[in-house]
């Protein structure tokens, strides 16, 4: 075998954890209602928006968004942008039914139904299946199934993106991943 092999099953097993990051789950997620649970809600009729605070936990289907404060605007009669902060805003959601869920966490989360983009920032952090994808800010393009990930800038003026992948992972052949 090649010394290749092993760099081409990593890099498709960080495919595989980057594709599984998102707002992307169970086909039946987003036919599921969205509950909402938190200490104090206000509707902005004006600024189209609707603020959750205090302890929110958002569900729907196998998707849980647990933060300290969640906005969600409309820009139509949808939910266009839903941010969620916290210390950190926590996302888990089963990608597909035999797939472990995948987790992620960042000081805020972003969705933006209409551009398809899940934005994670300050401290972001996803994890599947013991598989690892930390930086600064981790940007994901879901219909395009793009992630871009960035590191924090520190005194040298470089930044870190850190992916971690357990052994029993890299064993795995990439139609596995």
């Amino acid at each position: 075998m090649s010394s290749t092999g092993p760099l081409l099953r990593q890099l498709a097993l960080i495919g595989s954890l980057w594709s599984s990051a998102t707002v992307m789950a169970l086909d039946s997620d987003r036919n599921q209602p969205i509950q909402i649970m938190a200490d104090i809600a206000v509707r902005d009729e004006s600024a189209g928006e609707t603020r959750y605070e205090g302890n929110v936990v958002l569900t729907q289907g196998s998707l849980r968004i647990a933060a300290d404060r969640i906005s969600i605007q409309h820009d139509t009669a949808d939910a266009d942008r839903i941010v969620a902060v916290g210390q950190p805003a926590t996302l888990v959601q089963k990608p597909a039914a035999d797939q472990q869920p995948v987790d992620a966490s960042a000081e805020r989360i972003v969705f933006i139904r209409s551009k398809d983009l899940v934005r994670l920032r300050g401290d972001a952090r996803i994890s599947q299946d013991g598989s690892v994808l930390s930086g600064e800010q981790i940007d994901y393009l879901v219909s395009q199934r793009k992630v871009k990930a960035a590191g924090s800038i520190d005194s040298a003026g470089e930044g870190r993106v850190e992916v971690v992948i357990p052994p029993e992972n890299l064993r795995r052949s990439p139609a596995d991943a």
